[in-house]
């Protein structure tokens, strides 16, 4: 893996994997409704789509055909931190897809009836996902407060009916700018390949004007008050419940994050499964999942379940985690271990997952790690180090539960005394 600074300010990563049959190009662009304003949220997402209305000279039709006929597609995701572009294609077609990614740094000429055809299309996806939304938006705006966090990556219909073109321009110009933008490649690559690669991109200018909010976004705030939040949905038959904690990334790592998560309930095997859905059978499904930012990331609990059973479920988890803190067996160690070291080889048959962490890395401000040492770095975490994490995190200072469905005469002071009773 090679990491090369270009003197025009991108950032070029490249990880050659011996044969392989394909290559995964990824541009990666730190950008996203976290750096957006209240006044322009879901101008990322927005801009996003723009560069599929057209690329350079190539039309919405001929970007289609042209991919096709390689036997690929452009893809693209916009993320609360993150938006990057991608393509999987065989080697023999490098050069031809190099001009995809080439046209979306270069193009900023789109016309005033693209904009409002695209905004068409965001608008249709807004109202065609409504109801995820406003279960999204109950969570963000309770686990992140007035933090641009709690923006939706999709905006709304009143803002995006607002945005101007010469806005998304000026927007784009911003954030596609020096030191701010990474181009992964991935796979069946080559020394001739990786020498043309730089000379091609080294030339395209980017900004030096960065956006001043990059820089000055605020700081999450890890210190919570009795965060419960019940919202009434009658009609529900089951309680949609999830419990989240701040994460402060600043005094844990992601990886024991992460390691701890897949002992928690990130798998088929963790212990939410085992006690809350197989022993007990208060559930038909529960987990636990990450939200990683730079500085800080969410992991929370998420199930469904009759009210009935919601003081149990509660009390239960909170006994688990609360022996997380004193007790990770060896067993449940040996369990997770190998997805974070010997799975991790399983990117070389598929490189879009190395690619993927690459990208994630450079937009987190991670140093990007070879599949080598972030297998070492994995294999040094011990127990007692994940008992400290969980004590760290799972802590009542840290903590939101939001109930969304028939909540009616759902005791706000009961759940207080399962959730706090340390400090009730």
């Amino acid at each position: 893996m090679q990491i090369i600074k270009l003197s025009n300010g991108l950032t070029f990563i490249y990880y050659p994997i011996s044969n392989a049959q394909s290559v995964e190009i990824g541009l990666y662009v730190k950008a996203g409704s976290r750096y957006e304003t209240k006044s322009n949220n879901g101008i990322t997402h927005l801009l996003e789509h723009m560069h599929f209305r057209q690329l350079g000279n190539m039309s919405q039709e001929e970007i289609y055909k042209q991919t096709e006929c390689m036997g690929t597609s452009l893809r693209a995701t916009t993320y609360k931190d993150m938006m990057c572009f991608y393509m999987k294609i065989r080697p023999r077609y490098l050069g031809k897809s190099l001009v995809f990614f080439e046209n979306i740094l270069n193009t900023f000429d789109w016309e005033e009836e693209q904009l409002i055809s695209e905004k068409r299309t965001v608008l249709n996806e807004i109202c065609e996902n409504r109801s995820r939304l406003i279960r999204q938006t109950i969570v963000d705006e309770t686990i992140w407060s007035n933090h641009s966090l709690s923006q939706q990556i999709l905006g709304n219909e009143e803002i995006i009916e607002r945005i101007s073109l010469e806005e998304v321009i000026r927007y784009k110009k911003e954030v596609f700018c020096k030191d701010n933008v990474a181009l992964v490649i991935t796979g069946a690559v080559n020394d001739n390949d990786i020498e043309s690669i730089i000379n091609r991109f080294d030339s395209i200018p980017l900004s030096t004007n960065k956006m001043s909010i990059m820089n000055n976004y605020a700081t999450v705030q890890f210190n919570r008050k009795f965060n419960i939040v019940l919202e009434n949905y009658s009609s529900w038959e089951l309680l949609d419940v999830q419990l989240s904690f701040d994460v402060n990334l600043e005094l844990i790592q992601e990886n024991e994050l992460l390691f701890l998560n897949s002992i928690l309930g990130g798998g088929d095997g963790s212990i939410l499964q085992k006690e809350i859905r197989e022993k007990v059978g208060m559930v038909y499904e529960i987990y636990s999942e990450i939200e990683p930012f730079s500085k800080e990331a969410m992991l929370s609990i998420i199930f469904s379940i009759d009210k009935k059973n919601l003081e149990g479920a509660l009390e239960k988890i909170m006994e688990i985690l609360d022996r997380l803190k004193k007790n990770i067996s060896q067993t449940d160690m040996n369990m997770n271990r190998v997805f974070f070291t010997e799975n991790l080889w399983f990117w070389l048959e598929d490189s879009y997952e190395l690619n993927r962490q690459l990208g994630y890395d450079f937009v987190r401000g991670k140093e990007p790690l070879s599949i080598e040492n972030r297998i070492k770095v994995n294999e040094n975490i011990s127990s007692s180090r994940l008992e400290e994490v969980a004590d760290i995190i799972f802590q009542p200072s840290n903590m939101s539960l939001i109930i969304m469905g028939p909540t009616k005469r759902i005791k706000y002071k009961r759940l207080k005394e399962i959730l706090y009773k340390q400090q009730v």
